[in-house]
């Protein structure tokens, strides 16, 4: 191993090799402890680093160097791995190859898995080739606890709202909500309004623009991708389903605010089924960008990465052009979402300074309905393993101890190694289940979020007098589905689709940072109840494939 270091920079050569790949990583985690950086997102980096390094070393020459080099400017960390060999299609082959895992050979299933794996940290590298040489570049922007200031900012604006309620006098608080507070409010609602239409319409069409031939998904991951959508529309239908039986909101609460809500719910009663499928298809391709109509963002997204691996030569460049675009919006977007403590407190202080209490309860009565959601999502889970002949308190008394560790890192591609974990060593599943259902749970399975979309959307829309019924319900739930499979995978996503869904069915885009107080604490529920929907439908395919060992499974915890 040599090594180098200079101003802000740090240099390692290492052997291209499994020793080499163990000293390098070792190397990075002692880095990143050194700059700070640590839970979640050392998670994250250090997971994205071992599949980097893995799969450079595996395209590299033999007898060749692997190459680590630090960077750290202004808070952000930039780290390069190289090693000499020809160039390759970084993480192209997942798609192809995904159902002939199983029928690998050892060596060979194994780089597919890394594959498997890379592909849900591909937003954090890029890859290039340049004179015989390939490069991954992993870049970490320091996070600032952004969940642990937001929940702060939340607090804050609550004493102070109650102090300056009590003790303040009406011509001074007013100037602040005029002067500060409503202006802060609306300059980060409009930035979130601005990205979200590029942010949809790009993420969509990236991603069925690298997945378009579905040739080779196979029995097993026809079944994990059918079980994967039921239980979305059952979790979209659990959201809806729980608002309408606790109905959260307080429809006066807001009734000072905004001047058109009576003109706006008018305009809401006559949607229909028909307008619905209708309005999904546009009469151009700017008009729903412009206007951030969401359908029909979706109907674009869907028919343009469908299209895109279907004009030959083209592909490939098209591709990398929705692969560039999406990952200019999506950083764009993690720029506005740092701010969203100030956001966060300006919004409820500016709330409780005008109507008081009553918004306050109604984000409350939000909360705990979505709790209610998940409890009913977790019941429904026990039904579905009690149907594939497993005992569901077995089930989750195995499973316990791992959903805790998910709560915490309320991550699901973090979460990754935790579930698969879980798999092989606490309930006996195979490999050649797992790893294909936990690692594509991460990316399409998102109960939880679909529960907190709907009753948020529906909360949101009752606090403002909006009435979602019929074509516009159906409308809300179709565009739920759609978009809790194409999130986008940045810190805040949820609160640019709430914007996005509230704008559909008629509210104004500013109630979504009604959602932003709990969104921190939200964000871990809703990462339990994902990577807990993840496990038990593995769990089930497994069960009806016959590839669980049974002993493990019944095996009972210590």
């Amino acid at each position: 191993m040599t090594e180098k270091s200079g101003y802000g920079v740090v240099y390692r050569r290492f052997e291209a090799d499994q020793r080499g790949i163990e000293d390098a990583l070792s190397m990075v985690r002692s880095y990143f402890e050194q700059k700070e950086i640590a839970g979640r997102e050392s998670t994250d980096v250090l997971l994205a680093a071992e599949e980097a390094i893995t799969d450079l070393v595996l395209h590299s020459k033999c007898g060749s160097d692997l190459s680590v080099t630090f960077r750290f400017f202004l808070g952000t960390i930039t780290v390069e791995f190289s090693a000499p060999g020809e160039e390759y299609d970084f993480g192209g082959s997942l798609i192809p190859d995904i159902s002939d895992i199983w029928a690998m050979p050892e060596s060979d299933a194994q780089e597919a898995f890394n594959q498997i794996i890379l592909r849900n940290y591909q937003k954090l590298l890029k890859y290039k080739h340049r004179r015989g040489c390939n490069t991954i570049r992993l870049t970490v922007a320091r996070q600032y606890r952004t969940i642990y200031l937001t929940i702060g900012a939340l607090l804050a604006a609550v004493f102070i709202g109650a102090f300056l309620s009590v003790f303040g006098q009406a011509d001074q608080i007013s100037a602040l909500d005029t002067l500060l507070l409503s202006p802060v409010t609306t300059m980060y609602l409009n930035a979130l309004k601005m990205v979200a239409a590029p942010v949809v319409f790009f993420s969509i069409a990236g991603c069925l623009s690298r997945s378009s031939d579905p040739r080779g998904v196979g029995r097993i991951g026809g079944k994990v991708l059918c079980l994967y959508m039921l239980t979305t529309i059952i979790a979209v239908a659990v959201g809806i389903g729980i608002f309408l039986i606790l109905r959260p909101g307080d429809p006066s609460a807001l009734s000072g605010l905004t001047e058109d809500v009576s003109a706006l719910t008018a305009k809401t009663f006559d949607i229909s089924i028909k307008d619905v499928i209708v309005g999904i298809v546009p009469s151009d391709f700017i008009t729903p960008f412009a206007d951030s109509n969401m359908m029909q963002l979706i109907f674009m997204a869907i028919l343009s990465g469908i299209a895109v691996g279907q004009i030959g030569g083209y592909s490939r460049r098209l591709q990398e052009m929705f692969e560039a675009l999406e990952e200019l919006f999506l950083k764009i977007a993690a720029v506005i979402i740092r701010v969203a403590p100030v956001a966060v407190f300006c919004f409820i202080l500016s709330l409780i300074l005008k109507i008081g209490a009553p918004v306050l309860l109604s984000v409350l009565g939000m909360f705990v309905t979505f709790l209610c959601g998940l409890a009913c999502m977790i019941v429904i889970y026990g039904i579905i393993l009690a149907f594939s002949g497993l005992n569901p308190l077995h089930f989750l008394q195995k499973y316990a101890p791992t959903m805790l560790q998910v709560f915490s890192i309320a991550s699901s591609n973090a979460s990754i190694t935790v579930n698969i974990d879980a798999c092989d060593k606490k309930l006996g599943i195979s490999p050649r289940i797992y790893s294909l259902s936990i690692p594509l749970g991460a990316t399409i399975n998102m109960d939880g979020m679909c529960i907190i979309l709907a009753v948020q959307a529906l909360t949101v829309a009752r606090i403002y007098g909006v009435d979602v019924s019929g074509g516009m319900l159906l409308g809300l739930a179709v565009s739920i589905i759609v978009m809790s499979i194409g999130a986008p995978g940045v810190p805040g996503s949820g609160i640019i689709i709430m914007s996005m869904l509230l704008t559909q069915i008629g509210v104004p885009a500013e109630g979504a940072a009604l959602a932003m107080g709990i969104a921190p604490l939200g964000g871990m529920f809703i990462c339990m109840c994902n990577c807990l929907g993840d496990v038990v439908i593995t769990t089930v395919v497994a069960k009806t494939e016959k590839m669980i060992n049974m002993e493990v499974y019944q095996k009972k915890s210590r």
